[in-house]
């Protein structure tokens, strides 16, 4: 094949709506339906997988990557809809990102929406743990390099009648004067 098109190429050149490609594994309880893999020693340029969109319109409804579980969608074990795992990652980014678009003022780079959560939720939005016993690792790192006005971080919660706005603890014991808590 062509180095441009590959050995596999499917396009629909003037298909304006509907679906090019599709696969179906309508009574797949386990295994993969679609496996990309690079069985090499090292990957130094390129991608396994690239999803790009070169629309020069609004991006209305589903993103350029939808991912969807219609019905009762249930997560054993907190595997989750989306699991990245890189089991053997000695140094690097494993989830990256990044908007490089000069001109974007006032959008979000990143939105984590719960707005089906019903009352007695007892769950969290977000969570983030590490398991790092030595060194200085931070579990979640706010930085704002270029930041000239605004807020580095915001926590708002406006319907808050019980519990806490923001509650920081720890069960460890704080040696040195210039730790703490919260430092400022």
């Amino acid at each position: 094949g062509a180095a441009t098109l590959g050995m596999f190429h499917v396009a629909g050149n003037s298909t304006v709506a509907g679906t090019v490609a599709s696969f179906q594994g309508n009574a797949l309880t386990t295994g993969v339906a679609v496996s990309v893999s690079d069985s090499g020693t090292g990957m130094t340029s390129g991608s396994l997988l690239r999803i790009a969109s070169a629309s020069t319109g609004a991006i209305a409804t589903n993103g350029v990557v939808s991912i969807r579980a219609t019905g009762a969608y249930t997560s054993t074990s907190n595997v989750g809809l989306v699991d990245v795992l890189a089991s053997a990652t000695t140094a690097g980014t494993v989830v990256r990102i990044a908007s490089s678009a000069a001109g974007q003022t006032a959008t979000e780079l990143l939105r984590v929406d719960a707005s089906g959560f019903t009352t007695g939720y007892t769950g969290s939005v977000a969570t983030f743990t590490s398991a790092s016993t030595t060194g200085a690792a931070n579990v979640v790192s706010v930085t704002s390099a270029n930041s000239t006005g605004g807020t580095a971080v915001l926590v708002t919660a406006n319907s808050l009648t019980t519990g806490v706005g923001l509650r920081v603890t720890s069960s460890g014991t704080i040696t040195s004067s210039s730790e703490g808590l919260v430092n400022i």
